[in-house]
């Protein structure tokens, strides 16, 4: 089917009821309707239940949902409005191997509001600005993309990262989705052309994620460096040393007390921990292939008692749109997650309870994967391209992932590395057309029956009008072995063991 616009209205949200052609399409929209598991390989635990059936509970996950989504809403009118009338323009990201931009609002210098990155402009994409990026595609062509990944998608997996992060219960995503914006800024293959005639740059309009800005958050690779976790930089001494003149300085020209500064004790890496867990098992979860140091952040809040000072953390997982593989790599690389280069000490721990009590209701309950593969086929669905065939391998994998990580926390005693040498799973979901029982018993037993006078002496004596409704039924229940049984379709799930492996582990 031709493809035509859908992006009529700049600043639109996209969502799946934005596109009247997503209704005529086959396959995804008329079949996720009904997803009933009649066979999961997610068993349950009577130990941690899933709070499906408490109304406060979906009372407050609705209004916690409707209060992020007006938030985005509103960050994004303000910035459309903004450039139509304001003229405030994007302004392309100089880090990063893909064209993204920050948005801005009334103020500029208040900050960016966001940061969009438009589908042609992504890492592997046509117009991608960054020429690493051009020379890799031009001169290096069999070395080019990731093969696990389907091609310029990555504006979706955004938004399927907030979507997974939100349906975890989690908070480490900033709220994403697909928009459309217009701005004089975005890449043109032409604009070298029109530079050189004195042309102004065109408007383009292009469809993108569009992310909320962080505010009071620290990358991790900086925080890190200004914090080092306890046997992190043993091997190198001078930079430690470096490290520790740095703080020293910054302690001499700062008014706080000593009680006031940061420092890792025994109870702060305990709560770092508990935050790094939720990381993990969400990176491990959309098999996240560039997790580094450079695409999380971190956040320390200060809790002031007459105590003292106690710290809480917050960890932000950002640049999500080189997940979610329609396979495992099994090619060259393996795209090992940044984490596992942390110490050894805060890996090596089995999961806490907390972050078991968490994961396991949700993982293990039908209703949730039900309603979250609904919500996760709307979504991919909203692409141009989408294709349902690629979509279901998607699928497999992130549910290959989800078991391991379930086999994983039923287990006390394993954490973060023994979930990542878990043998690589697909989760296949098989389609089957069971019979729907028929209520026979139901009706004989609520059918009346015709009450007439009979001696109660005769044995053999039935009252006049039971042999009539004996016959009537032997008719009904030839009837219904007769009629063909209704059915529907149901979902069996099975394991299948990936066998393949990459060249190279380390990279």
């Amino acid at each position: 089917m031709p493809q035509i616009d859908h992006t009529a209205s700049p600043g639109q949200l996209v969502t799946s009821n934005t596109y009247d052609w997503l209704q005529q399409q086959e396959g995804p929209l008329h079949e996720n309707k009904q997803y009933e598991v009649h066979h999961s390989v997610f068993k349950p635990l009577d130990k941690y239940a899933y709070l499906s059936n408490d109304p406060t509970y979906a009372q407050e996950r609705e209004r916690k949902r409707q209060s992020i989504r007006q938030k985005f809403e509103y960050v994004v009118s303000e910035c459309l409005d903004a450039f139509k009338t304001y003229h405030v323009e994007l302004r392309r990201i100089k880090a990063g191997s893909s064209g993204s931009y920050f948005v801005y609002g009334r103020d500029p210098q208040s900050g960016p509001l966001g940061v969009f990155k438009p589908k042609d402009e992504e890492p592997y994409g046509p117009l991608s600005p960054k020429w690493t990026k051009w020379m890799h595609r031009t001169f290096f062509p069999c070395f080019f993309g990731r093969s696990c990944l389907i091609p310029n998608l990555g504006y979706i997996c955004e938004s399927a990262a907030s979507l997974l992060d939100e349906r975890l219960g989690l908070g480490m995503v900033p709220p994403t989705d697909t928009v459309v914006l217009e701005s004089h800024r975005f890449y043109d293959q032409m604009q070298t052309w029109l530079f050189l005639c004195g042309v102004e740059p065109r408007l383009q309009k292009k469809l993108g994620s569009f992310q909320l800005f962080l505010n009071d958050y620290m990358g991790a690779e900086e925080f890190l460096a200004k914090y080092p976790l306890p046997g992190m930089y043993r091997d190198h001494p001078s930079l430690n040393q470096q490290i520790n003149q740095h703080l020293k300085h910054e302690n001499q020209n700062s008014s706080a007390g000593p009680q006031d500064k940061f420092e890792w004790t025994e109870v702060n890496l305990m709560k770092f921990r508990l935050e790094l867990e939720k990381l993990i098992i969400l990176d491990y979860i959309m098999r996240n292939t560039d997790r580094g140091l450079d695409n999380w952040m971190v956040k320390v809040v200060p809790i002031h008692r007459k105590a003292g000072t106690t710290w809480n953390f917050h960890l932000a997982a950002i640049d999500n749109g080189l997940t979610f593989p329609w396979k495992h790599p099994d090619e060259w690389r393996s795209y090992p997650y940044g984490w596992l280069y942390l110490p050894v000490h805060m890996l090596a721990q089995p999961f806490s309870e907390s972050t078991r009590r968490h994961f396991l209701p949700l993982l293990t309950s039908e209703q949730w994967w039900s309603e979250s593969y609904k919500e996760f086929t709307a979504l991919f669905s909203r692409d141009s391209d989408f294709k349902i065939r690629m979509w279901r391998k998607q699928w497999a994998v992130l549910k290959g992932q989800a078991f391991n990580v379930v086999e994983t926390l039923r287990d006390i005693r394993q954490g973060p590395l023994e979930l990542v040498r878990r043998t690589r799973c697909l989760v296949l979901d098989e389609k089957m057309q069971v019979p729907i029982a028929m209520p026979i018993l139901n009706t004989a037993i609520n059918e009346r029956i015709p009450i007439q006078a009979g001696s109660p002496m005769n044995l053999y004596s039935s009252p006049a009008g039971i042999n009539e409704v004996a016959h009537q039924r032997e008719d009904d229940d030839q009837d219904h072995s007769t009629a063909p049984f209704t059915s529907k379709t149901v979902i069996i799930e099975h394991l299948e063991i990936v066998t393949n492996t990459p060249v190279l582990t380390w990279c």
